[in-house]
């Protein structure tokens, strides 16, 4: 997470909205040459550059108005001896190997707290896991079924509990002593419905889809989330999140009919009046996804069940307020950015092995793009505090085919299901990046090509410079499906030696 001391926090939040004011302006001189005064060749190509540069601008907008508007909410810790509250912990387990879900347990039970109870909610029904829950002095529950999957889950263990508040962890995420000292004291206000704290991932250290996947979300944990707070529109983001059990019976509980409840029970929550807080410190610590599979995966849950809500379930409301539906729907926004993408991608393809191109006059693209997208990286490195990193990037723009992939299920309606993404052990495959396998032939073949039938021209250097760029951004989870771990890591496994062990996936009736 991308945190800012103390001391510099008016300075960076005024840099913030000087930056943001000069990124605007390269953004509107763009779009002003793009629209007006640029002379389309191909009128198909055209109109795909425009779709995506007016996506992408929308988009840029949407983050520096979000870092314009930053706030910190870091409340004094609470003081549990004049206070009568009690909390429930609920730490969800489906199928994770005890190893994982023991210091989570460990974590739980050395929380700060006279009146709190640890449960373990096991929808895999494991001996082990029981066995480890009563020998650590947690309470242990099942249900009769899976259905409704983690949401169910939640649902069953709050008809037999009585906390006052519930704490929910995924069987990863250990927290620490103070998590419970430093976000119960916001609940305050009646009107609070849950309390969202950061995730990080401790394994980001040993393993590079972990670090990848961290760094992707250091910015949305860090400025995003800070300015989301500002706005009224912080949503819940599954675990290191407690919530009023009271707010939660007003509206019927987690909702079972999304893969992302978290996001649909926080828009739940804000319509019938209540708010959400976000407390922007590191209070737990999980396990990041481990290979590239698990990484897609889990993007694909978030993806589908964020699209989901938008087609099918009016996320928008009276009353929810401007600066609230703005940065809901810029989340939702969000998960269109692959199509961006691959329109990026098909671009140089179609003039080096057609000689097709958007715009009659290239020569002028520079002048305009150049200062546009200079100014929007430095706004975005520094909203970053300069941690924003190259992996980071690609991270976000080379999972195009999963934000692709979950839009076509949405609109479909497939069947739906919920995968626990497996922390247990890297696969080493090929198998999730083929389509990645694929644009890297494309590229290069649509390089050579060009070079053999225009020559070493200024057209042609600058659309093999963008295919340099998508290569280097695409090649990345190639490299990373073969190699997830650091080198000082170990051992990895195959996919045939990983396959006993993987976690299980669980449909919508608990099948």
């Amino acid at each position: 997470m991308i945190e800012i001391p103390v001391e510099r926090r008016a300075r960076y939040l005024r840099n913030c909205r000087i930056l943001a004011i000069a990124s605007s302006l390269t953004a509107l001189l763009y779009l002003k040459w793009l629209l007006f005064d640029a002379r389309p060749e191909n009128p198909l190509l055209f109109y795909l550059l425009v779709t995506a540069e007016v996506f992408n601008v929308i988009q840029a907008a949407g983050f520096w108005y979000t870092i314009s508007i930053q706030k910190w909410t870091e409340p004094l810790p609470a003081d549990f001896a004049s206070s009568q509250e009690t909390i429930d912990v609920f730490i969800t387990v489906c199928g994770e190997p005890a190893e994982i879900v023991e210091p989570t347990i460990r974590g739980a039970l050395a929380m700060r707290h006279p009146r709190k109870k640890v449960w373990v909610l096991d929808d895999g029904r494991s001996p082990e896991i029981e066995w480890l829950a009563r020998r650590l002095g947690a309470g242990y529950l099942v249900r009769a079924n899976r259905r409704g999957a983690k949401a169910g889950n939640i649902n069953a263990a709050l008809a037999r509990t009585t906390g006052h508040f519930v704490l929910i962890l995924d069987a990863d995420h250990v927290p620490k002593p103070q998590f419970l000292e430093r976000t119960l004291g916001l609940f305050a206000d009646r009107r609070v419905a849950f309390v969202q704290t950061p995730q990080v991932y401790a394994n980001r250290s040993s393993n590079r889809v972990a670090a990848g996947s961290h760094e992707q979300q250091a910015l949305f944990y860090g400025p995003i989330l800070r300015g989301k707070s500002a706005a009224g529109a912080v949503f819940s983001c599954g675990t290191n999140v407690v919530f009023r059990r009271s707010a939660l019976a007003a509206v019927g509980g987690m909702p079972e009919d999304s893969i992302t409840e978290d996001l649909r029970v926080s828009l739940i929550l804000a319509r019938a009046g209540y708010r959400s807080e976000y407390v922007p410190l590191v209070l737990a610590e999980g396990m990041g996804p481990v290979d590239v599979a698990g990484y897609f995966s889990q993007q694909a849950r978030w993806a589908r069940g964020g699209l989901e809500i938008m087609l099918r379930r009016r996320p928008f409301f009276f009353g929810m307020g401007l600066p609230a539906g703005v940065q809901y729907g810029l989340s939702f926004a969000y998960w269109f950015t692959g199509w961006a993408y691959l329109s990026y991608l098909v671009l140089p393809v179609a003039y080096l092995l057609f000689g097709q191109r958007p715009v009659q006059v290239p020569n002028q693209y520079p002048a305009y793009f150049l200062p546009y997208i200079v100014t929007t990286m430095l706004t975005m490195a520094y909203a970053a505090d300069f941690r924003l990193t190259y992996r980071a990037v690609w991270f976000t723009l080379a999972s195009f085919p999963v934000h692709i992939g979950a839009l076509r299920s949405a609109i479909l309606g497939r069947a739906r299901r919920f995968v626990v993404t497996s922390k247990a052990g890297a696969i080493r495959s090929l198998r999730p990046a083929r389509v990645h396998v694929l644009v890297l032939a494309v590229l290069g073949l649509a390089a050579v090509l060009g070079f053999a039938r225009m020559g070493l021209t200024p057209a042609v250097m600058n659309n093999v410079a963008f295919v340099v760029g998508h290569t280097s951004i695409v090649y990345g989870f190639v490299r990373y499906s073969l190699k997830p771990e650091e080198e000082s890591a170990g051992v990895m496994e195959t996919a045939e030696e990983r396959a006993p062990v993987r976690a299980a996936i669980v449909d919508e009736e608990g099948v």
